[in-house]
């Protein structure tokens, strides 16, 4: 019998995981571990964290701030074969928690949420997948008026990346005020990379995490980075890869 999870972190380029690997590893049916979803992050070129040596890099992210880490769901998510296999280890673990409840909703947020939330719910068996969407109107607001989920329907909300709160309880607070009868989510929510500043946490409110990562990436002010203190140098990942992660 193969052995996907060796194959995967044996892996030397992302080519190797879409010929035919990470789909084969998705129909095996298994769970994989934390290491090995990180190894195909890292042959997206989508993870990285700073291994406490002040003489390495750290990265500025988009606000200004200093950070320890770095995730960029996108870059993996946007390969359907790397989609589906990641929504099927999430859906294993969902499972794992909430057994035959039936879940007839799941919803993501905008905008890497959509489509993954769509590929959680084919992975779960779930009746119908939508998502909420940016309020043009109103900065950090979001809409739902397309679709109705009726009384008794079971919601559960997904998300590709948790930093806070913020944004789950966003989404989850617009689907209650815009929806027209009482919305019943379950007790849970799913997400691919769990990465708040300190772990453990376990819930949000009154819903448990289900994570397939999670990582601690603090950020916070240069004035404030321990990293900036001890002369560490700063770049922006996304136009510094390579001097960041010093691959070549």
């Amino acid at each position: 019998m193969r052995d996907y999870e060796k194959e995967i972190m044996e892996a030397q380029s992302l080519k190797d995981l879409l010929f035919g690997l990470v789909n084969n590893a998705r129909l095996s049916g298994k769970f994989f571990s934390e290491k090995c979803i990180l190894k195909i992050f890292d042959l997206c070129n989508a993870y990285w964290m700073h291994n406490g040596d002040s003489k390495k890099p750290h990265a500025k992210l988009t606000s200004g701030k200093c950070s320890n880490g770095f995730f960029n769901c996108l870059e993996v998510l946007k390969y359907q074969q790397l989609s589906d296999f990641l929504a099927q280890q999430l859906a294993l673990l969902i499972r794992e928690r909430i057994g035959n409840t039936k879940v007839d909703w799941v919803i993501g947020s905008p905008m890497a949420g959509i489509t993954f939330a769509h590929d959680v719910a084919r992975a779960l068996g779930a009746t119908k997948s939508f998502f909420t969407e940016k309020d043009p109107n109103r900065s950090k607001k979001m809409l739902w008026n397309r679709v109705v989920i009726y009384e008794k329907e079971t919601v559960l909300q997904i998300e590709e990346l948790i930093t806070t709160a913020q944004t789950l309880n966003n989404v989850q607070e617009t689907i209650i005020e815009g929806n027209p009868y009482p919305v019943n989510f379950l007790p849970f929510i799913g997400v691919l990379v769990h990465r708040p500043a300190k772990l453990p946490i376990s819930e949000y409110g009154d819903r448990k995490v289900i994570a397939v990562v999670e990582k601690e990436v603090w950020a916070t002010e240069p004035e404030d980075c321990p990293l900036c203190r001890e002369g560490s140098i700063l770049y922006r990942p996304k136009q510094n890869w390579e001097k960041l992660t010093g691959k070549q």
